[in-house]
């Protein structure tokens, strides 16, 4: 069982003192691809300072602003370690961030946005000796680095650019922040990234981009998201988890506290009048939220979407809500394997067989990754069944995939307390059912020719 679905293919450890935590992960979706070519010793080449020279026929090639490429981004406590991937392999970049004068790292998120090709944006807790030379009671940050030109034709280029340039705008928070991340809003009727980052000041706090000074500035909640600016004020709240998620017509906004409370907000837009319709609901879980994962059955974007909602829990817990945006909190399954592997702290979302559904993934303290796979009974009821289970070292924080090798098939990413574990997929079984399809299709085309003949 344990080499059924993955083998681990590297393990890149934090330096030394480093440790991520839930908020330390960011995969990167940009036009921008890699300009080094594979290191001998690869996979275990890391770069620590910038690149003299780039492929030189890359340096022949056209910006490809079509191909989009995903990158890994993981941040520990005192550096951010980059994952470049490239065709056949990837390179890994130590981001030479001044960690003595922005302190320790709490969250992070990279985006791009209108003005900026790259932006990392974190928030940091400054030390007990940088407080007292800011003479300022704030201890804790908004880092901002924008990428403030368009020259930069390769990512590791653009990735040590957007330190050196020095484009860099610090905001001082008020509050305790937790998770950081990004969405897409409609700004004076232009589409434009936002950040979100949730505090312990019961709030959520919009930042958005002058557009003129390319400064980040706090905006009004009220005006983009307005349930959850009803959900903000009180300090009681303390939103550790909040998920946004639209498929077509429906947009899902679910927020996890601090205090176990989960909120929701369905809102279904009308054919007739393109109004939409909102539907809320809380329920008290008694425990800290630590992930929600909103997902669709199917990977097959034509067909009709069952939406259901993950969330997870400090205390042993791992619930999935069925069809919520028709049934919203009222039919939930419970993960029972999860209780036994201590708190359970992350989640993720992907197809591990290859069948066209999705499966659940959950990270646990207990060092356990636990994959349920999705069935229907006799009843014609949703069921979850452990599919597959692996152990690590360490305490798993989080959990994502993508193409870092560019292959074709997303590779699993599990970020634990000390490093980042890259687990490539069984490729026999990827074979076996990439062979499988190929026949369907060809019957396809058979039974099509006798119709037309």
């Amino acid at each position: 069982m344990e080499n059924e679905y993955f083998n681990e293919s590297h393990y890149e450890h934090f330096p030394s003192g480093g440790r991520t935590n839930i908020y330390g992960l960011s995969v990167f979706t940009s036009y921008l691809e890699s300009g080094l070519s594979c290191f001998p010793e690869f996979p275990s080449n890391v770069i620590k300072n910038p690149p003299h020279e780039i492929f030189p026929y890359n340096l022949r090639k056209k910006n490809n602003k079509k191909r989009m490429h995903k990158h890994l981004f993981v941040s520990f406590f005192y550096g951010i370690t980059c994952f470049i991937s490239a065709s056949g392999y990837w390179n890994t970049i130590e981001l030479p961030l001044d960690m003595k004068d922005i302190g320790e790292i709490i969250s992070m998120d990279v985006l791009s946005s209108i003005n900026s090709d790259l932006i990392i944006a974190l928030t940091t807790s400054v030390h007990s000796d940088q407080k007292i030379a800011l003479e300022e009671d704030t201890q804790f940050f908004l880092q901002i680095y924008s990428l403030d030109d368009s020259t930069s034709t390769f990512m590791e280029d653009a990735v040590f650019k957007v330190v050196e340039k020095n484009c860099h705008q610090s905001i001082m928070l008020h509050f305790t922040p937790m998770q950081l991340f990004h969405t897409n809003i409609n700004k004076n009727g232009e589409d434009c990234s936002a950040l979100l980052l949730c505090g312990t000041d019961g709030g959520i706090h919009l930042y958005t981009e002058d557009n003129y000074t390319k400064k980040w500035e706090e905006s009004s909640m009220q005006s983009y998201f307005p349930y959850i600016a009803g959900l903000a004020g009180n300090s009681d709240l303390k939103i550790l988890s909040l998920e946004i998620k639209e498929f077509h017509n429906v947009k899902i906004i679910a927020a996890g506290c601090q205090n176990g409370m989960l909120h929701i907000s369905v809102l279904k837009r009308n054919d007739s009048n393109e109004e939409f319709e909102q539907e809320q609901s809380s329920v008290a879980l008694f425990s800290p939220i630590t992930s929600i994962s909103i997902f669709t059955s199917s990977t097959n974007k034509d067909k009709q979407e069952e939406i259901h909602m993950l969330v997870t829990c400090a205390v042993e817990q791992a619930i999935i809500y069925c069809y919520v945006d028709k049934e919203i909190l009222k039919s939930p399954l419970y993960l029972r394997e999860c209780s036994q592997h201590d708190s359970v702290l992350c989640s993720h979302i992907m197809d591990i067989d290859w069948d066209g559904e999705n499966e659940v993934l959950v990270g646990t303290y207990g060092r356990e990754l636990l994959i349920y796979k999705q069935n229907v009974n006799s009843q014609g009821m949703i069921t979850y069944q452990l599919l597959w289970q692996r152990s690590f070292t360490h305490p798993i924080y989080r959990i994502a995939s993508l193409d870092l090798n560019e292959d074709g098939i997303e590779e699993l990413i599990i970020a634990t307390q000390y490093g980042v574990h890259i687990l490539q997929p069984n490729l026999s079984k990827a074979k076996e059912q990439l062979l499988k399809i190929l026949d369907e299709i060809d019957n396809l085309n058979k039974e099509y020719k006798k119709i037309c003949t």
